[in-house]
């Protein structure tokens, strides 16, 4: 039985992934870390303090924000325990946090633990490489209101991707377009939406005159997301030190 701890608990993911885990036979919930001080369900303690639940502890599950993230890093450099970390827009000073606790236990750390949106940033890989620069590259992301980062990593991922086969640089990586006389130059611009409910959505464009083709992923629910971590923190008690992606979760050859 893997013993899990839960940062970010209180959130949509940390109560979705909660929902799942307390009815999982392999898993069980230690407790979880938020701003809150308070109980899930009147029975999983909830903290503030990291060093009020990891305490017998396989792994940590993280959904929360940058300065959580962080903070989470540091309890599990001190007490050697490994991570899985969805939380996205770090800054350069928290991703290093992730950095150094990966030289010490195994980290996953990943955009999207959507297997679905995985699997689609391998194929666009292997478009952008066949259709190389003579395509325009769009990305347009699409999530709820209430998201707090813009754009999503997801979409940054995308972007990363593909601005790696093009030999683009991460100033040729836009983001949204206004202004006058913009020709478009070599560049990959993400464009980004918000409102209502929408749990998320990735579309990628490639243009040329003659054809367009577009690669889309639609999330209907959040349990892709939490299928995904299960598949992570299961993978990741196994592993040796280091910093890995979900690529090496799911054996997808980059």
């Amino acid at each position: 039985m893997i013993r899990v701890v839960i940062n970010g608990i209180l959130g949509r993911m940390g109560e979705a992934l909660t929902r799942v885990l307390s009815k999982e036979e392999d898993f069980f919930l230690v407790g979880g870390v938020d701003t809150l001080e308070t109980f899930y369900n009147e029975e999983i303690v909830v903290s503030t303090n990291p060093e009020d639940v990891l305490m017998d502890v396989d792994v940590v599950v993280d959904f929360s924000s940058g300065e959580g993230c962080a903070a989470i890093a540091d309890a599990c450099r001190e007490k050697g325990i490994p991570l899985v970390t969805g939380t996205t827009g770090l800054t350069d000073e928290e991703q290093q946090k992730i950095n150094q606790l990966a030289e010490i236990v195994p980290v996953v750390q990943a955009f999207n633990f959507s297997i679905g949106i995985n699997l689609l940033n391998n194929v666009i890989q292997q478009a952008a490489s066949i259709l190389k620069d003579n395509y325009d590259i769009e990305i347009v992301e699409i999530h709820h209101r209430y998201k707090k980062d813009a754009p999503s990593g997801t979409a940054r991922m995308f972007a990363n991707t593909l601005a790696e086969i093009q030999g683009l640089t991460d100033e040729e990586i836009r983001f949204g377009r206004s202004g006058n006389n913009l020709s478009r130059g070599d560049e990959i611009t993400i464009h980004s939406l918000r409102g209502g409910s929408i749990i998320g959505e990735h579309q990628i464009h490639f243009f040329c005159k003659n054809e367009h083709l577009s690669f889309i992923h639609h999330s209907l629910s959040r349990r892709v997301f939490v299928d995904g971590a299960l598949r992570a923190i299961e993978w990741v008690v196994t592993q040796k030190p280091g910093l890995y992606s979900m690529n090496d979760v799911l054996s997808i050859e980059s």
